[in-house]
């Protein structure tokens, strides 16, 4: 009987707590949301080491080497600097130092070409950068007492005409381009009035005619026709008082950039350099005179850097370039450009260097000057490349008695 009370007592027990468990998911019905439980704390990670890669040497890269072609004077360039003034047609006048017939000028050019001549700038031999094709040599044509328009003209596209010196000289460079086109006009533009109608034969003076000459020089700049300075009136520099020298330089340089503010381009100003050629080939007669000439200065504030001298038919005199020892950039010798000299420079010109060729190889793309003269020192030792003077578009590097230098002009 007892057993029997502990029994039921038990299973009273046992319903009870079955009854406080929750009902199955398959019996809740829910009637609201249910409310959002934010966790008090988050469990503690387990940290697990990352496995250490294995170890791989890295790549070393070769420097790729830069092979550059360069210029080389194994021995100093000789360089003819001629002087021609007027032109005109064949059936006119008497060719001389002072006029030449066309005619005559395309002979001349295709002497100059035949024998291995190519045009350089005045620039170009005063910066030392005497750059011509391989087995040619240098030559710089200067034209005095411009302008006239049988020197340089323009016809009525804007072209240069071709019955000028300078339409001459450029038709016959794209024909022959390795000749390249350079030219200096030394102008006197006090003296000088530029024929802006042409009737076929010849040039005469015309309303506009200051226009057409401003546009004639402007498209000479834009070519490599450059002008400078001649002095104003032309005078005898010998005969003139030493206080009038520089207002002689003064007057042209200021009548050429107002030429070229009317032909739209004062800026062009900024691309000439200042070299001044002696009218008559005569220098002051007085220190002081010659010290006013080679002191003055242009209206964008350079000084003079060379001055040309004239002459020399009879006593032939060539010019070095601006490396060369003893070079002097206050006397440049030219010579008149008439058939003996013409014969002299010509026939004489297997005898003058011509430029070879030289393969510079870096051993890396650096293109700076120690990593360029360390490369031409150890082509020279190699015998791969003499010793000379390397024209590089970096610059002008002197390769002598076993050292290698940069160049710089000192003016």
């Amino acid at each position: 009987m007892r057993f029997s009370f502990i029994k039921i007592l038990l299973l009273s027990l046992a319903l009870s707590l079955a009854s406080c468990q929750p009902p199955l998911a398959s019996e809740q019905v829910s009637t609201a949301a249910p409310t959002a439980q934010i966790a008090t704390s988050l469990p503690t990670p387990t940290l697990v080491p990352s496995p250490t890669p294995p170890f791989v040497p890295s790549q070393t890269q070769t420097p790729t080497p830069l092979s550059v072609n360069a210029i080389v004077w194994a021995a100093d360039p000789v360089i003819p600097i001629l002087n021609y003034h007027r032109f005109t047609p064949n059936s006119w006048d008497e060719t001389s130092g002072m006029v030449r017939y066309i005619g005559d000028l395309k002979t001349d050019l295709q002497a100059f070409y035949d024998s291995g001549y190519t045009l350089i700038s005045l620039d170009d031999l005063l910066s030392g950068n005497i750059r011509v094709p391989v087995e040619r040599r240098p030559l710089i044509l200067t034209i005095d007492d411009a302008y006239f328009a049988n020197q340089f003209s323009l016809d009525d596209q804007g072209e240069v005409s071709g019955f000028s010196a300078v339409g001459t000289i450029y038709r016959f460079t794209q024909e022959h381009p390795d000749f390249g086109f350079e030219i200096a006009m030394f102008a006197n533009f006090g003296d000088k009035y530029y024929g802006n109608l042409f009737t076929g034969t010849w040039w005469y003076l015309a309303e506009g005619w200051q226009q057409a000459l401003a546009q004639t020089i402007a498209w000479g700049i834009e070519h490599h026709v450059y002008p400078y300075n001649h002095t104003y009136l032309h005078p005898h520099l010998n005969e003139l008082e030493d206080a009038q020298i520089q207002p002689q330089l003064a007057l042209n340089d200021q009548n050429l950039r107002e030429y070229l503010a009317l032909a739209g381009h004062p800026e062009y100003a900024s691309l000439l350099s200042n070299y001044v050629a002696l009218p008559y080939g005569v220098l002051p007669a007085t220190d002081t005179g010659k010290q006013q000439l080679t002191s003055y200065v242009d209206p964008e504030g350079d000084p003079v850097r060379a001055v040309f001298e004239a002459g020399y038919e009879y006593a032939p005199a060539f010019a070095s370039a601006a490396f060369s020892d003893g070079f002097d950039p206050m006397h440049l010798p030219r010579m008149a450009a008439i058939p003996s000299v013409i014969k002299l420079i010509t026939e004489n010109a297997s005898t003058f260097p011509s430029a070879e060729s030289c393969t510079v190889t870096l051993p890396t793309a650096s293109m700076d000057a120690q990593s360029i003269m360390a490369a031409i020192q150890q082509n020279i030792s190699g015998g791969l490349c003499p010793e000379g003077i390397y024209i590089l578009e970096e610059g002008v590097f002197i390769a002598r008695d076993g050292a290698v230098t940069p160049y710089s002009p000192t003016n």
